[in-house]
């Protein structure tokens, strides 16, 4: 399956103009305390037109002064320019040497013994060894892996040992997460314990920002792997789909790592200067159902929501083709995921009638819509559209749907903010767009973060207590073959339970301009572009 790219939907002209005026003209940059990392006050020049600098666009946060390794909202390719894992997430989900060179994990699978390079140093020039690794450490928050982190300790200069409280498979895959298990120089930090700059270990380093704007890259002359011929990347912040095709065709920009209009796709198909880099996706859009509305409790509520949306047409009318439809919450290029644990809802508004009327919803006063006890089956819907603009016309579509079948929705747009605050804070929504997690996260980062409940928490997504008990099975399984199984019971109880409305899994592409070279996707969309293989045409 071709891997994912968004093109989203065209917004307004008068966003498009605020948007560029905003994000993509010259900035002026402002004094940071202690001169961390934010240059003078001189203007921030565009660079696409040098010979050995390139800028690029992204859609989320860009807040270098919060990056701290341990916990931030920044844009993840931010956190893999500069701080590097001790292991890596490789091609195919193969674990490879990052920061340590090898590893062995004890017998009983609770003790990791790390064998670190010995020719690293961090961007200020001080020296990574074993001491480095156990002062980043004591900020991590143990209780964030699978099982908890209970000991850390240094057996000699260049190797360190990690002890954990029970056998959980991915720990290994945990510790190759952009954050929040990565490494900083003791002087990212103040004498308070502070975070105060980005100093890591990686290809690259902050050279200059305007926060929530653009920062300025360029190398780590300490870097002890391949030098970037690329000589300075500046990374901005443009949060409309629209602005950065138009900075792609002006030559504002020369690579997008967030989401273009759909239309946009014919723009660079027939251009000599843009072109297209595709990759395989592991992402999914679904609808996200607040278990606390008493109507969602309802199973066959549940259930017509899914019969009642065409994904097919979703992917063909909404996403351009550019995806496949969704059968369960995650794509088959996630581990575990296959045609017979997920196999989803077609299409069938009728079937989605039936059920309705089953659980007693009747449309009693001929306006279209169900009632059961005298009220409405009505549903909030909340979206964005600054990071995935395609969500606007995939929520206006599914409130149309759901009329056919007598579900009233009621879209309710809101900024990133106040939508992820729906999320993870308020909870105020009865369904939401979301998207699942990536790469390495897949699958047991992202269900852990979804479904399961600890002792006096709440779930995010929704709490199922024998989903939580077969969470908590799978992570200690270390054979393949039971794993696999343990698998198919969450995702077949996710499916038959219709805990989720799955839409689809768009394709996820890179827009860039043909004067960069060598361009190569990486091994997870955290890091994007292979940025030390670029070069430019001549």
């Amino acid at each position: 399956m071709k891997k994912k790219y968004i093109w989203a939907i065209t917004v307004s002209a008068l966003s498009l103009v605020l948007l560029l005026s905003g994000c993509i003209s010259n900035q002026a940059s402002n004094n940071a305390p202690n001169d961390t990392s934010v240059s003078s006050a001189a203007p921030v020049t565009t660079v696409s037109n040098q010979s050995d600098s390139i800028t690029i666009m992204v859609s989320g946060k860009l807040n270098p002064e919060d990056a701290s390794p341990i916990e931030s909202s920044t844009e993840m390719c931010l956190y893999e320019m500069v701080y590097e894992p001790l292991v890596k997430y490789g091609k195919d989900g193969v674990i490879e040497p990052g920061l340590a060179e090898s590893w062995n994990i004890s017998d009983d699978g609770t003790q990791y013994t790390f064998y670190l390079r010995k020719d690293v140093k961090f961007s200020d020039g001080t020296g990574f060894n074993a001491d480095s690794v156990v002062s980043s450490a004591k900020r991590w928050d143990p209780t964030r892996f699978s099982t908890p982190l209970t000991n850390v300790e240094k057996l000699d200069d260049y190797t360190v040992r990690l002890t954990f409280k029970e056998n959980s498979y991915p720990v290994l895959i945990e510790l190759t997460y952009p954050r929040p298990f990565r490494s900083a120089s003791e002087n990212s930090f103040d004498a308070n314990g502070n975070f105060i700059k980005m100093i890591g270990t990686g290809e690259w380093m902050v050279e200059s920002y305007v926060p929530e704007e653009e920062v300025v890259m360029v190398p780590n002359p300490y870097y002890y792997g391949t030098k970037p011929d690329i000589k300075k990347i500046t990374i901005r912040k443009v949060t409309d789909g629209e602005s950065r095709i138009m900075a792609l065709q002006a030559g504002e920009a020369d690579l997008s790592l967030a989401d273009l209009p759909a239309e946009s796709k014919s723009i660079i198909e027939s251009s000599k200067n843009l072109a297209v880099k595709t990759a395989e996706g592991t992402m999914g859009f679904f609808l996200m159902l607040n278990q606390e509305n008493e109507a969602l409790q309802d199973k066959n509520v549940r259930l017509a929501l899914n019969y009642a949306i065409d994904k097919d047409s979703i992917v063909e009318n909404i996403l351009g083709g550019d995806g496949v439809a969704a059968k369960g919450i995650l794509p088959e290029t996630v581990p575990y995921v296959t045609d017979e644990n997920s196999e989803g809802y077609s299409y069938n508004p009728e079937k989605a009638r039936e059920l309705l009327a089953e659980s007693g919803y009747t449309d009693s006063n001929g306006d279209g819509i169900v009632e059961k006890d005298g009220v409405p089956l009505s549903l909030k819907l909340v979206f964005q559209s600054e990071e995935y603009a395609s969500w606007k016309s995939m929520c206006e579509y599914m409130q149309a749907a759901a009329r056919e079948v007598g579900i009233d929705i009621q879209l309710e747009q809101r900024d990133t903010s106040a939508y992820y605050d729906a999320i993870w804070k308020n909870r105020d929504f009865d369904m939401i767009i979301y998207r699942t997690y990536e790469d390495s996260w897949n699958p047991h980062g992202f269900l852990r973060s979804m479904f399961y409940q600890t002792e006096g928490s709440t779930s995010v997504c929704w709490y199922d207590p024998q989903l939580n008990t077969y969470l908590d099975e799978v992570i200690k399984t270390q054979d393949e073959t039971t794993r696999q199984a343990k698998y198919d019971r969450i995702f077949e109880l996710i499916n038959d339970e219709a805990l989720v409305v799955p839409l689809c899994y768009p394709n996820k592409q890179y827009a860039y301009n043909t004067r960069l070279q060598n361009v190569t996707v990486a091994p997870t969309n955290y890091e994007g572009i292979e940025w030390q293989m670029l070069t430019m045409a001549k």
